[in-house]
């Protein structure tokens, strides 16, 4: 019995210390701090790239040189030689116009002979009614004594505006032809006076057109204001646009892209991925071995997209682009690589 209760209390003991050890042990693993998840971003690789800063201006295409022919008197339309895109010569007879006065005669002169005619038959050879043949050489005295105003074009190049017609009465003044030369097209704009010192004549200038958005156009700066609106505060200038091809038109709409700076080697980020903390400055996150650090940064020229870093980073650091509106120093990071597009090998805006 001795022994028995010996080995009873032994079990007791051996069973309480059991249950205090895992007491404790439970006690000591529920007070470890946890370790935090990391946080799943993108980033991408800061390397120096051309960068460039642009204006777009919008403006029609017209041709440099061009003619409006105008009615010099009142009258009629008797002949018109040309149509709309036929090519004419400098001093080219492209039509007749015949004055009031050689209207009013003419009609005066042919209404009397037709009257005779239908009382004659119509037949002056076969009858010796002279009042039929006085009329007859009444009639080609005024077409000799009045001869029509000829109209003529004072430049070589193409009809592109045609509102009248053989026929049509027209006022003095009136037009009646526009010729114009499209080997020399170009874009007259107005920019702002802030911009024009930046502006060079020669300056190679892009430029698209909502008619054919998949091609490129170029132009040069041919012309520079001299003085500035004082009521827009803004100056003119000229586009000679280069049109080989012979695909532009007068009246098309035109964007111009104007580069006011551009830096060579410029250290470039996208700029949603800064940040501006409580202080006012600006801030990225960089991912070093899969932990975010904070870098206060100074910024250069700043574009649409892109954002020049000019301290504040160095080449092949990786920025955090996307998740960066979650961390904080020093907390892990995940960085999760960005999908690129098959072929897809643009350059950052401005490299181009």
């Amino acid at each position: 019995m001795k022994t028995s209760r010996i080995v009873i209390q032994s079990t007791i003991v051996l069973v309480s210390l059991s249950l205090l050890w895992g007491c404790g042990q439970d006690k000591s693993e529920s007070q470890k701090p946890t370790k935090p998840k990391p946080v799943l971003v993108q980033v991408v690789e800061v390397t120096p790239h051309p960068l460039q800063s642009t204006v777009e201006i919008v403006g029609t295409i017209e041709p440099k040189v061009s003619a409006k022919i105008i009615a010099p008197t009142d009258g009629a339309i008797e002949e018109l030689h040309v149509k709309e895109n036929d090519f004419v010569q400098k001093n080219q007879v492209v039509g007749i116009l015949s004055s009031a006065d050689r209207l009013a005669l003419l009609g005066e002169t042919q209404a009397r002979l037709e009257r005779i005619k239908s009382r004659s038959g119509g037949n002056p050879q076969s009858s010796q009614d002279e009042e039929l043949k006085r009329a007859i050489e009444d009639r080609d005295y005024a077409q000799r004594l009045f001869l029509g105003t000829p109209i003529v074009s004072p430049i070589a190049g193409r009809v592109i505006d045609k509102p009248v017609e053989v026929g049509s009465v027209v006022s003095a003044k009136q037009l009646l032809l526009t010729v114009a030369d499209l080997n020399q097209l170009i874009i007259r704009t107005a920019v702002s006076e802030l911009l024009l010192p930046k502006l060079t004549l020669g300056q190679r200038l892009a430029i698209r057109l909502d008619a054919y958005p998949d091609k490129q156009f170029s132009g040069t700066i041919s012309l520079i204001s001299p003085q500035v609106n004082p009521a827009t505060r803004t100056g003119e200038i000229e586009v000679r646009v280069a049109d080989a091809a012979g695909r532009l038109k007068p009246g098309m709409l035109a964007t111009v892209t104007i580069v006011t700076e551009r830096r060579e080697n410029a250290l470039t980020i996208p700029s949603d991925a800064m940040i501006v903390n409580a202080n006012g400055q600006n801030i990225v996150f960089v991912a070093q071995d899969s932990v975010a650090r904070q870098r206060v940064i100074t910024t250069g020229l700043i574009t649409k997209t892109q954002t020049e870093v000019r301290e504040g980073l160095k080449p092949g650091e990786r920025v955090v682009v996307m998740g960066q509106e979650l961390l904080k120093e020093g907390m892990p990071v995940k960085v999760q690589e960005l999908k690129k597009k098959p072929g897809n090998t643009s350059a950052p805006e401005g490299a181009r």
